[in-house]
């Protein structure tokens, strides 16, 4: 006999396996898009305040929003408020009572529409109940939300004449309760609760709908999952919290069930639901039954709601104190002054009264001011007071008195077992584990316990029968598995490798002895072909579900995002019984290589490399896909095209995160990417939400590494990943090229390897800095500058920003750093400040307008325009494109500045002044900062030109007449630029 038990329990786990080998298959298959096309009945949220809420099933938005009257009304005036109070349950009109007695907080063995049936009625505690019921059927317009009532009793509820002949016939029904102490007449309440009339959901219709629902206990937040694949597909905020989902059916309302939580435990479920990662056993979150009580517009109320370990709830023994504890909360301090909630039974440590952010009601006109205590309470028992009818000389119970829940949790403590939650079905009585698929899933050890009871309490008949029936049931699983078996493998290629080293599977041919590359969890990287051309053969390893599913969305981001020439194009997948073969387009090279070594042979400049890299990621970004390991290794320069060009390109898709529709953030709770590359938010343990900008860092870090030749900036790699979580980097001296290239580069690379995501541009605004202009393009917007502050006045904000911080741009006076051939060209129609930016940008244009009436000295010192007449300005003047770039956001929105300002960012300019006052000491160029700033043309004196020298400086003193008498130019009439004879 034994041994027939043990083959009965092989089976079962045999089952088990089987259901999950399932769906690991159907995990391909999963989509987002979870509404069945023939199921078109609308979503309903009925919420506390009367609200009923039309949302899209599939995206989470309100369609309409109808208000009524609350579903629960307490009146309570402070001035005559009589203790119990009376909590109704605004789901199922059940009644709690907060007391001053042994007993502080209990459930009544009956409902509100359970005492209005049975009113006039008495419980045994002396209560006098009588009760009144009002009906009314409305007509609901399922398109916009609007009622008509078509008869009734009750009146408060507003309507409108509704002309679709689409309308859904809805019940609701008031129930009024009123009672009053027998034994002290002056104690009265009064309770009115609100019901829809509804029926449950059907088996089937509850097999086929999509959802589980979870709502908050104290605010109006919802999340809802995909039933079947446990995705995460939307959440949303409603102005009350939920007490009724419903499905609009042809013929009325129909119940659906869901979960209420503590509002902590919501969000912190809404954040791992949303993350993409699997749990286990060990990580499966316990949630503990406990009794919410808060407060709205219309009175108390009070509802059953699942909490997490990390909230703090109310406990009490039958004679001991209530205290703030959580379920894994610490002994309780001995001794402590205790502060009363209400009555002598409620406390609260003074230690967790000084930092608790829970509120508290106050109720003044009793004696010593009762506090009504707004959290989560531990599920109280039900009271001892029994209902009497008129007429009937024996007492009755209504509802049962908690003892078999009672003899549940007995069982549980005994056994150490907890239930896992049950998305149909409220189980707000037992303790519970989540996991994040969100559906039932009974444990093996509990199942084997419950069966070995049953089967010992059988006689030996049926023993014998129910191991003739396990035996029969084990031998028709074997022959399924076995069949299952062989049609899952049947189409898998089994592949005995060539002594040759040349693998032919499916269409890709694989030479295992020429490895190009390899990576983490056995990934191999081969040369290989594909249908006649050379490809790179991606080989990875699928031994568990896990992996398999990994490389299943590898592959289908690959093939969504390979439209672009910067991303790594995808031609192939084969598979055998160990592998994944992943026939990729070949390379020549990654990054690494072109800096160690190749630069010199590939036909690619670095600053392409970076732009065609971040023109790849602005492509993946607009896809919703977070690359997440941005590295040297990850870029590949392509093999050369026809024309002898080549391409950079980003490749390895294994951590890519795939956001959902309409999200542009992601939960991660474990560190992914490579170390020395990853984001520093991501190194953080606790679960973080991440957006986009953890590609930008790891872009910013490769930047760097281009542009000084492979130096990081965050230095060596023992030290590195310490520096990134600090935010410190310690290398940013190690850039490559002429001064203005340095300074403009150094000031996005900061903005990108910020510590703060939100100090990252995006793609666009990279791809938009000027770091990546040519001449031409640099030329065109100091022209345009110029022009926009030509007639600018002082006190305009453009000016002043283009001005502030303009000495350490000119280096005191910018007349003082050009060739005295120049000078003499300049002096020759108008006089210019030394140190304004504006008069400099003018200098440059009116030279570039006038190139061929130059003499022929200053056309040989400025160059050929764009190329030489660019350079010559921005060598003199290494931070002046950077200046005038970041200066000039503030009219970036202008249409003449749409071209230069793309992705909305706004970079730092107070880190650039910094920056600019640090090259300026280094560099050995002292500025007087005691100079008064530019003045206007009608403030500067006129200075007449002495003859105590021949040699000539430029002071920012007043005006110098031209020499000549010709008449200036239009586009050259004066402003301030002194020269003067010392």
């Amino acid at each position: 006999m034994r041994v027939c038990f043990i083959i009965f329990v092989i089976f079962v786990k045999l089952n088990f396996s089987l259901e999950n080998d399932i769906k690991t298959e159907q995990k391909s298959d999963k989509t987002t898009a979870v509404a069945p096309e023939n199921d078109d009945r609308l979503l309903l949220f009925a919420t506390l305040d009367g609200s009923l809420v039309n949302v899209d099933r599939i995206t989470g938005y309100i369609k309409w929003d109808v208000k009524d009257r609350p579903i629960v009304e307490v009146p309570l005036n402070p001035d005559d408020v009589s203790v119990p109070i009376f909590l109704p349950d605004p789901r199922d009109g059940s009644l709690y009572l907060l007391d001053n007695s042994r007993e502080p907080l209990k459930k009544l063995p009956f409902t509100i529409p359970q005492l209005v049936a049975s009113s006039p009625c008495r419980s045994s505690d002396g209560i006098l109940y009588t009760g009144k019921k009002k009906d009314a059927w409305f007509k609901l317009d399922p398109s916009t939300g609007m009622k008509q009532q078509i008869i009734g009793w009750d009146t408060s509820s507003p309507t409108c004449p509704i002309e679709t002949s689409l309308f859904v016939y809805v019940g609701r029904t008031k129930y009024n309760i009123a009672m009053i102490d027998s034994q002290n007449p002056d104690k009265k309440w009064n309770v009115t609760f609100f019901d829809y009339t509804s029926k449950p959901v059907g088996k089937e219709d509850m097999a086929n709908f999509e959802l589980v629902l979870f709502a908050s206990s104290s605010t109006g937040k919802i999340i809802a999952l995909d039933r079947r694949s446990g995705q995460f597909l939307w959440e949303l905020e409603l102005e009350s919290p939920v007490v009724g989902i419903y499905l609009l059916d042809t013929d009325g309302l129909l119940t659906v069930p869901y979960t209420m939580l503590a509002n902590h435990t919501i969000a912190y479920l809404s954040s791992e639901f949303s993350a993409d990662h699997i749990f286990d056993q060990k990580s499966r979150m316990k949630l503990y039954p406990t009794l919410y009580i808060g407060q709205h517009k219309s009175g108390l109320y009070a509802i059953p709601s699942l909490v997490d370990q990390n909230v703090v709830t109310i406990t009490a023994s039958d004679a001991g104190k209530l205290l703030l504890s959580g379920p894994n909360g610490p002994e309780e301090p001995q001794p402590y002054p205790d502060v009363p909630i209400p009555g002598q039974n409620y406390h609260i440590p003074p230690e967790m009264f000084d930092d608790s952010t829970f509120t508290f009601q106050s109720i003044p006109g009793l004696a010593n001011h009762i506090s009504i205590y707004t959290g989560h309470y531990n599920v109280p028992k039900y009271g001892k007071m029994r209902f009497m009818l008129p007429g009937k000389t024996e007492s009755i119970r209504l509802i049962s008195d908690g003892s078999e829940s009672k003899s549940k949790e007995k069982k549980r403590q005994e056994t150490g077992i907890s239930d896992d939650v049950n998305m149909d079905d409220d189980n707000d009585d037992e303790y519970c584990n989540v996991t994040k698929s969100g559906t039932t899933n009974w444990t093996f050890i509990r199942y084997i316990t419950n069966y070995a009871e049953v089967y010992q309490a059988m006689n030996d008949l049926q023993r014998t029968l129910v191991t003739l029936a396990g035996v029969l049931t084990i031998s028709t699983v074997y022959i399924i598995l076995m069949v299952r078996y062989v049609i899952r493998h049947k189409n898998k290629t089994y592949v005995k490798y060539p002594e040759n080293g040349i693998l032919q599977i499916g269409k890709i041919t694989v030479q295992l002895e020429e490895c190009i590359g390899s990576g983490c969890d056995g990934t191999m990287v081969y040369k290989g072909e594909f249908e006649g051309r050379p490809v790179a053969v991606k080989r990875l390893m699928t031994k568990g579900p896990k992996q398999i599913e990994l490389v299943e969305r590898e592959v289908a981001l690959l093939k969504e995002s390979d439209d672009h020439p910067n991303v790594i194009r995808y031609f192939c997948t084969e598979q055998d019984i160990g592998f994944r073969y992943i026939a990729l387009e070949m390379c020549q090279a990654t990054i690494s290589d072109y800096i160690e070594g190749s630069k010199d042979f590939l036909p690619i400049t670095p600053l392409q490399i970076l732009q065609q890299t971040t023109e790849g990621l602005a492509h993946l970004h607009s896809l919703g896909i977070v690359h997440r390991d941005l590295k040297p290794h990850n870029v590949l320069i392509s093999m050369k095209d026809s024309s002898g060009n080549v391409k950079a390109m980003i490749s390895d898709f294994g951590l890519c995160k795939k956001l959902q529709s309409g999200r542009s953030s992601f939960s991660a709770s474990r560190i992914e990417g490579s170390e020395g590359w990853t984001a520093p938010e991501a190194l953080k343990k606790e679960p973080q939400r991440m957006t986009s900008s953890v590609d930008i860092f790891s872009l910013g870090c490769l930047f760097y590494y281009v542009l000084s030749e492979g130096k990081h900036p965050f230095g060596d790699i023992v030290y590195r990943t310490a520096n990134i979580a600090t935010g410190k980097p310690c290398d940013l001296q190690s850039l490559k090229g002429r001064n203005w290239e340095v300074n403009t580069q150094l000031c996005l690379i900061k903005s990108m390897i910020s510590k703060n995501p939100k100090e990252r541009p995006n793609c666009s605004a990279i791809l938009s800095h000027p770091m990546f202009w040519d001449t031409t393009k640099m030329l065109n917007f100091f022209q345009d500058v110029s022009d926009r502050v030509e007639i600018s006045e002082f006190d305009e904000v453009v000016l002043r920003s283009l001005e502030s911080g303009g000495m350490y741009v000119v280096f005191n006076d910018w007349g003082d750093h050009i060739d005295q051939d120049l000078v003499i060209d300049l002096r020759k129609f108008r006089t210019y400040y030394g140190r304004s930016v504006r008069d400099l940008l003018r200098a440059m244009r009116n030279k570039k307008h006038h190139f061929r009436e130059l003499t022929e000295a200053a056309r040989q010192i400025l160059g050929e325009i764009p190329d030489s007449f660019t350079y010559y300005w921005i060598d003199k003047f290494p931070l002046l494109l950077i200046h005038t770039y970041l200066t000039m956001q503030c009219v970036s929105h202008e249409n003449i500045f749409s071209g230069y300002y793309q992705g909305g960012h706004n970079y730092s300019l107070e880190e650039f002044r910094e920056h600019a006052k640090s090259y300026c000491e280094s560099n050995g160029i002292f500025v007087d900062e005691t100079q008064p700033p530019v003045e206007p043309i009608h403030k500067s004196p006129k200075r007449k030109r002495t003859n105590s020298s021949n040699t000539r400086s430029y002071k920012n003193a007043g005006p110098l007449k031209s020499k000549s008498r010709k008449a200036a130019h239009k586009q050259d009439e004066p402003t301030t630029w002194v020269i003067q004879d010392m």
